[in-house]
């Protein structure tokens, strides 16, 4: 899962879970951000391990899954 926040960094990890309030814990996450804030500028990353993301924070979530997942997802 990709998770963009509001200060324009971006969390990639594995899906945890998500609790009542919106909150999404990601599992070996990385952080992700731009050291400047010009189209081509370098992007710094490090590991983080097990993250919380609260949901006041958090901007967009893009989840990857197999083709056999989505439709999988299409029959709930």
């Amino acid at each position: 899962m990709l998770v963009g926040i509001k200060d324009g960094r971006f969390f990639l990890g594995n899906f945890y879970c998500m609790d009542k309030q919106g909150n999404i814990i990601l599992q070996d996450a990385v952080e992700y951000r731009c050291i400047r804030r010009s189209p081509a500028s370098p992007v710094e990353q490090r590991g983080l391990g097990l993250i919380l993301i609260p949901f006041s924070c958090r901007i967009s979530c893009h989840v990857d899954c197999s083709v056999e997942e989505q439709l999988s997802l299409l029959s709930l």
